[in-house]
């Protein structure tokens, strides 16, 4: 063989083969869903790739909300969609906290869209799940 010939089918060579391993090392997605699938957990190899990504990225340090969510939320919306205002235990709630707070008078922006929220209450109350976005919202 001449040794052009054999220069080329060895650069070819090489070259498939590193393409081979480049592909073989980013996409192992079969071997991922077969060991998911035995095991019912992700291989050693993907649970080191998760846990690496999760130590390099930053996360926003979470503030406690402010406002004590209320004790039982499926009422409150349930009673909201059906009569169209907060439970009697609600508003006393509310009425305490707002008396115990101290804040600003500030002027209420206006919003460029008004939401139909009393439409998505009465939808969650009645299916179980948020509305589907009619007005893109």
């Amino acid at each position: 063989m001449k040794p052009i010939v054999r220069n080329i089918l060895l650069t070819g060579f090489v070259a498939m083969a590193a393409n081979g391993l480049a592909i073989a090392q980013t996409s192992n997605n079969q071997f991922e869903q077969w060991h998911r699938v035995k095991y019912g957990r992700p291989s050693p190899t993907e649970e080191a790739r998760v846990k690496a990504e999760q130590a390099n990225t930053a996360y926003r340090e979470q503030t406690p909300p402010r406002v004590a969510a209320p004790s039982n939320a499926w009422f409150e919306g349930w009673y909201r969609a059906k009569y169209g205002r907060s439970s009697p235990t609600e508003e006393a709630r509310l009425q305490a906290e707002e008396a115990n707070t101290a804040y600003r008078e500030e002027t209420p922006r206006q919003a460029a869209v008004p939401s139909n929220t009393w439409y998505k209450g009465w939808y969650r109350a009645k299916y179980g799940r948020p509305s589907p976005s009619i007005d893109g919202h």
